[in-house]
């Protein structure tokens, strides 16, 4: 089973466990009164012998005069004398309990005996089960009621054992001096009837064993709910549960019809949903929706997608002549899919003699069809065999799986071919002087033609270049959500070479560091010497990554990234606490977060502080953000499916549970921070901001520097709160990112602006985006941290969703995306310009759909920068 799977399982088991011993502390448990000596004004007990025991009436340890047995003839001291109770019946009592009052003047033990049976004994004498108590300090006069009651002794819930016979005598044997017994009370415990977790329990008594359940009304059993009555009136451990069934919802304890225009499927747990698109529910309580007239859904669409319909006609049939019996026939996919992906076409063909006046008749078996006629996916045919002198009607019928549970057959388009005799006009053909007067101003042509056409791509590619340098200089530029192909990349600016010094491996500091930490991140502490910087990768706030290269100990050289950490360093504690972190983070081990080489430092001028070096593997496709942005500014126009973003986010999503599991707060989660490795994974990388936390759940920070502001969760921007929660609103943030394709959150709105916006309800807006997907990133922004979901749960939900996508096919996304990547590295490090042609080869479909020609996408992109925009694909995702 899925890790994330049993995470999340037992986090529901630690709610429900919770929940239940909340319910069940508030329950008070109660005592059922078999006998109670003080409220029977007539006890006909039995006393053995007959003159050892006298019954008189006293205000012995109680407000009012009651019935007290006193032992105390002196003619029978040292003997055994016993006091019965009369028969008493049990009833459902399982474990009995006593609550005892007497006073003594000795040490003599008083011997309590249980004589069960089923009926009245008439002299009772067996000892079935006794034991002894003896007062803790004895009375001197016993004719002095005030020194009786000053050495009273109140015995409480003496175990008596479990009975099984219908009732009982209770007999006391003494054989002191003297005993008053005042009163006796005889219980059992008996737990309260309760409804928790939508499972109703009726009162039992202690000891009655396993006690099944209910479920309340609306509910199913997930397993059998059974519990036990523990000796103190206190339910046990609830084994089972319900859960509120489809159409139901949970409400407290109880579970709710869910209302009109809203439904739950599944008996789970969860609540009601909107009914989706296009259909409604006609009561209360429903388990789904029915679709709207003209709308329906397939037997295994699940409950949550909307009703659909069949397609309306496809768009733009035209033919192109190959000869004068074969042509081309192709179109455009619908502009109204029915709101389903799929879409298939029929091409249908029917003819007459060009004049006559008969019907159209199917064409015969002289024209053929291909790659076949009906049930196509591709939006293109080829049409051969066609005859002189008979005119031809072609028709492409667009239709999805709905349309034949509709009865429909679709929506078509037709054209109408009328044919004509094919005439031929002889050309002709010119003599060897007259081409040679041709060749020359011929040559000409073409070679001012190609000036031409170079000056023109010099000229485009500034413009491009220089409107990209705008978009890299300012981040809060509004950009249209990209829904498909066809991008044009800027290569970004020259990096810059490292202006950092390189300085000897000694670091003085490092005497005065704990040997015990030294002694721990020998492993991960390496020396300075052993690793050259190269170029400048990137530059943020908290640091710079440059390109470097790291001598292993068998002195082979590895490429690394090497990280600067700039920020959260400004004391020795502080390089002593990161150091100790690091020692902890040399351990991480995980697909999707990104393994710590080592660690080395460097000194820098006017600081007592050396600078720590982190040392990470290089993937050379770079950070999330940069190839996101590359998709919509791309040198290769190239399309990242909607899958392969799920994908980047579960990945992300389970890198950060390993994190949280192992205490680490991230504090910086973005896009521009996770790395896209060679397998198109995903793994989370700089760690400059992280922390671990031990004894507490959270982190405060108390040195102000620079934050990512607009990633930060809002108890974090007003009380610099950090916990794992804090790291899941980010991780929301850095999923808007992703499907936005690398926007800033937050556009257009400062950084001083933001926390009041956040505390007021505002939200990043949805977007171009899939609605199941967008409340997921709203949970994560809930202003309540305990309310967030945890990483596991993120994980489990964006499977769910990756679930009910069409599955791709992993090769050919692994190559194009990773032909793509190829493509834009070598733009980077080289300023030959690209080539159009070859780019529009790259072009990554998800599915089918018609290819437009170079010059027309050229032209797309030009109308769009002079907008400020990017070129939109309008295929849905």
């Amino acid at each position: 089973m899925d890790m994330a799977v049993i995470l999340c399982l037992l986090l529901h088991y630690y709610l429900f466990s919770v929940t239940f011993l909340a319910t069940t502390a508030q329950l008070t448990p109660i005592k059922e009164d078999i006998l109670d000596s003080t409220s029977d004004r007539d006890l006909q007990w039995l006393s053995d012998p007959p003159e050892a025991f006298q019954k008189i009436k006293l205000k012995l340890g109680l407000t009012s005069a009651h019935l007290v047995y006193q032992g105390c003839n002196s003619n029978l001291k040292n003997r055994l004398k016993t006091l019965w109770t009369t028969w008493m019946a049990k009833k459902d009592a399982h474990e009995l309990q006593l609550d005892l009052l007497f006073a003594q003047n000795d040490k003599t033990p008083v011997i309590i005996q249980l004589l069960e049976s089923d009926g009245p004994v008439e002299r009772p004498q067996t000892r079935q089960k006794q034991q002894q108590i003896v007062a803790p300090q004895e009375f001197t006069q016993p004719k002095s009621p005030q020194d009786v009651e000053r050495h009273l002794y109140h015995a409480q819930g003496l175990d008596l054992g479990k009975i099984k016979r219908n009732g009982f005598h209770l007999g006391f044997s003494y054989s002191g001096s003297c005993i008053f017994i005042s009163s006796v009370r005889v219980f059992y415990m008996k737990c309260p009837g309760m409804t928790v977790n939508q499972t109703s329990f009726g009162g039992a008594s202690a000891g009655s064993g396993w006690i099944r359940g209910q479920c309340v009304d609306g509910a199913e059993e997930k397993s059998t709910p059974m519990i036990e009555c523990e000796s103190n009136g206190q339910w046990g451990v609830m084994q089972g549960f319900c859960v509120c069934g489809a159409g139901y919802e949970a409400e407290g304890n109880m579970c709710k019809a869910c209302g009109l225009g809203s439904y739950k499927a599944a008996n789970e747990s969860g609540e009601c949903q909107l009914c989706p698109s296009n259909s409604r529910t006609s009561s209360e309580g429903a388990s789904n929706c029915d679709c709207e007239e003209g709308y329906a859904r397939l037997q295994n669409d699940p409950p949550h997608l909307g009703c659909t319909r069949s397609p309306s006609a496809p768009l733009n049939l035209t033919i192109h002549h190959l000869s004068s019996t074969d042509l081309i026939v192709n179109w455009a996919t619908p502009a109204d899919l029915g709101g389903r992906e799929e879409v298939m076409y029929d091409v249908e063909c029917r003819q007459k003699t060009e004049g006559s006046l008969a019907p159209w008749i199917p064409c015969d078996n002289t024209m053929v069809i291909t790659p076949q006629s009906t049930g196509l996916t591709e939006t293109v045919a080829t049409i051969t065999g066609l005859q002189a002198h008979v005119s031809y009607q072609l028709s492409v019928r667009a239709y999805n799986r709905i349309s034949q549970k509709l009865g429909t057959s679709g929506s078509s388009q037709s054209i109408t071919i009328l044919k004509t005799p094919v005439v031929i006009t002889a050309v002709p053909v010119p003599t060897p002087a007259a081409r040679q007067q041709l060749k020359t101003p011929v040559i000409g042509g073409v070679l001012c033609g190609i000036l031409l056409l170079l000056a023109l791509i010099s000229a485009a590619f500034c413009l491009v270049r220089r409107g990209h340098s705008k978009f890299r200089e300012d981040q809060e530029v509004e950009l249209m959500p990209l829904q498909g192909v066809g991008r044009v990349y800027r290569p970004p600016e020259e990096p810059q070479t490292t202006s950092l010094q390189q300085t000897a491996s000694s670091v003085p500091f490092l005497d005065s560091v704990n040997e015990s930490l030294l002694s721990g991140i020998k492993d991960v502490l390496v020396d300075r010497n052993r690793v050259t910087l190269g170029k400048e990768l990137g530059k943020g706030e908290f640091g710079a990554v440059y390109e470097g290269m790291f001598l292993l100990e068998d002195n082979e050289n590895i490429q690394v990234a090497v990280k600067t950490m700039r920020v959260g360093i400004n004391s020795q504690d502080d390089l002593e606490s990161f150091l100790k972190e690091a020692e902890i983070m040399q351990h991480f081990d995980h697909d999707n977060i990104v393994k710590l080489l080592g660690v080395t430092l460097e000194t820098v001028e006017n600081s007592s502080i050396p600078v720590p070096l982190v040392i990470l593997p290089f993937l050379k496709h770079g950070d999330l953000r940069r190839f996101l942005i590359a998709t919509r500014y791309g040198d290769i126009p190239m399309f990242v499916p909607h899958q392969s973003l799920l994908r980047f986010m579960i990945d992300i999503a389970s890198g950060m549970e390993y994190l949280s599991c192992k205490g680490f707060l991230h504090r910086d989660l973005a896009a521009r921070n996770c790395m896209l490795g060679d397998d198109l994974c995903v793994r989370v990388a700089d760690f400059g901001l992280s922390k671990q936390i031990f004894s507490s759940n959270y982190y405060r920070q108390k040195v102000a520097i620079r934050m990512p502001i607009k990633w930060m969760a809002i108890e974090s921007l007003s009380e610099s709160i950090y916990t794992s929660k804090s790291d899941v609103w980010s991780f929301g943030v850095t999923m808007w990112e992703i499907v936005s394709r690398g926007k800033t959150p937050y556009p257009g709105i400062p950084n001083h602006e933001l926390l009041e916006l956040l505390e007021n309800g505002h939200r990043l807006k949805q977007g171009d985006c899939d609605s199941k997907l967008y409340e997921v990133m709203l949970s994560c922004w809930h202003k309540e941290p305990s309310q967030r979901p945890c990483f596991a749960e993120l994980a489990q939900r964006l499977k769910a969703l990756l679930c009910e996508l069409p599955p791709l096919e992993p090769s050919k996304e692994s190559y194009y995306i990773n032909q793509g990547l190829e493509a834009a590295n070598a733009t980077q490090s080289s300023a030959a310009e690209p080539d159009p042609e070859g780019a529009v080869g790259n072009i990554y479909f998800p599915s089918p759909e018609a290819r437009t020609d170079c010059a027309k996408r050229k032209e797309e992109v030009k109308e769009d920068e002079e907008e400020g925009y990017l070129l939109c694909n309008k295929r849905a995702m």
